[in-house]
């Protein structure tokens, strides 16, 4: 008696999973728009390092110099970190930023 109670139970488990599955994939929702356009693009990151020559007279101090530097190349755009900065003359700074920039 109680293996065909269990075995009805897990019959009736079983037909409502699968009837629960292919009713929630047969459900359409209507659209009211008239145009919907989406675009779908991977999402990629690219490791960037540059480096900058930056005049003694607008960066006259080592804590004049700007810390990180917003870049965009194409589509890809990030905040790139302050790595080095090196004197190249008495009149300029040598500045090398580095960082990730992604789409």
């Amino acid at each position: 008696m109680k293996k065909k109670i269990m075995i009805g139970l897990l019959t009736a488990v079983a037909c409502m999973t699968i009837g629960s599955t292919s009713f929630a994939t047969s459900v359409t929702i209507p659209n009211n728009n008239a145009v919907e356009s989406v675009h779908a693009a991977p999402f990629a990151t690219k490791y960037v390092k540059i480096q900058q020559i930056l005049p003694k007279s607008l960066y006259p101090t080592l804590g004049d110099i700007p810390t990180t530097l917003n870049y965009a190349e194409n589509d890809m755009y990030g905040v790139l970190q302050l790595l080095s900065m090196d004197r190249q003359t008495g009149y300029t700074w040598t500045v090398t930023y580095g960082g990730y920039i992604s789409n």
